[in-house]
């Protein structure tokens, strides 16, 4: 246990002088930064000033992660200890895919950063304002990555989903399909507000101890048009649930989160006697009876800890003999992250706790045993 105490007071010093150390490096970078930009506006020497910031600022990021940069620990060996023979064949290949695209994304980015100076200071110039050429500069920088970047990340993910997140599915006996998800009409069994445009991928489904289940991302907005632009505004993004419910109600009773908007009210509010739960859920039902009849103890108190677990917004509705929940997570589900190996056993299994946290939630519910 002492160990543990020394390394994990380690690990946290260690992360306090990695803060410290960026910082203080932005301390030093950006006043430089912008008396080169001051240099190359007020001097004329646009060209010298483009060259000098393109380099400077990658020089500093890169000491400072160079700094503390800590080899891997894990053997590609390793990393095929936790997986099945099938999707360890696939990781070395997926893995040069994604040290391909990372070094692509660093290439680019010194590309999109040249692009960006020249445009604001040229902009800068020509308007006379400098605000208005720094955001000219901003969308030149963000329009060149998106462009020189995108079809590369849009075929690591598609492999990426093929390869790892399928064939983690497949192990716990489920199905997979990156581009289909549930419905906008379950949507609307849930929340009742506008929705201009929707999307919905990486359905999971099968049944789990007798329990059928799907789940999936899911994500809807509203479109305002202002006097100049038109503004997105996310009504939801998160995932969702639907599964077998062990009673066929004949009410429709509902769970709704306090911080949670857009919600469709079913019947009146009806008063339980849980107060953990009922700080942060209110009860809904057309019928009161059926509210309790559905709403076991057990139930709410699996409802709390689940929320807790998830650190997000929970909300369900109980209608026939199915249960539809809805969490608002405000992430994309399963998407790979560039910047971290796949020969690791660490990593693997972060892709694989967070499709099993979903698949728990059966268990979490006790929708597999009848004990209401």
């Amino acid at each position: 246990m002492a160990d543990t105490d020394e390394l994990h007071t380690k690990k946290k010093l260690a992360g306090a002088l990695k803060i410290v150390a960026i910082a203080v490096a932005t301390l030093i970078a950006v006043p430089v930064f912008f008396a080169i930009l001051s240099a190359a506006l007020n001097g004329g020497y646009i060209f010298v000033g483009v060259i000098a910031a393109v380099f400077f600022i990658p020089s500093v990021r890169s000491f400072v992660l160079k700094l503390f940069e800590r080899p891997s620990q894990i053997s590609n060996t390793n990393a095929q200890n936790l997986v099945s023979d099938e999707l360890a064949a696939q990781l070395s290949e997926l893995e040069n895919e994604r040290l391909n695209l990372v070094t692509a994304v660093k290439e680019t980015r010194l590309i999109a950063l040249g692009v960006c100076i020249c445009a604001w200071v040229v902009m800068s110039r020509l308007s006379d304002d400098g605000i208005f050429g720094a955001a000219c500069g901003a969308v030149s920088y963000a329009a060149t990555m998106s462009l020189l970047t995108a079809s590369k990340r849009r075929r690591f993910r598609s492999n990426f989903k093929r390869q790892i997140i399928e064939n983690i599915v497949k192990k716990h006996g489920l199905s997979y399909d990156k581009d289909r998800g549930l419905e906008l009409y379950d949507f609307f069994v849930i929340y009742d507000c506008r929705v201009d445009e929707w999307h919905r991928e990486d359905l999971v489904e099968g049944e789990i101890e007798g329990v059928r289940i799907k789940f999936s991302d899911f994500y809807a907005a509203k479109k305002i048009k202002n006097k100049n632009n038109t503004e997105t505004v996310v009504q939801f993004k998160g995932v969702l649930f639907k599964a077998d419910f062990n009673k066929n109600l004949s009410s429709i009773t509902q769970i709704s989160h306090i911080n949670s908007k857009n919600l469709k009210i079913y019947g009146e509010k009806a008063n339980m006697d849980d107060v953990r739960f009922e700080e942060i859920f209110d009860v809904y039902a057309t019928d009161q009876i059926g509210a309790r009849y559905a709403l076991s103890p057990a139930l709410m108190e699996k409802f709390t800890e689940l929320c807790f677990r998830l650190g997000a917004p929970v909300n369900a509705v109980f209608k026939d003999n199915q249960i539809l929940i809805a969490m608002e997570t405000g992430l994309d589900s399963f998407e790979p992250n560039i910047y971290k190996t796949l020969m690791s056993n660490e990593t693997i299994a972060l892709y694989e706790s967070e499709i099993v946290g979903f698949i728990q939630i059966v268990k979490e519910l006790n929708l597999n045993r009848k004990i209401w």
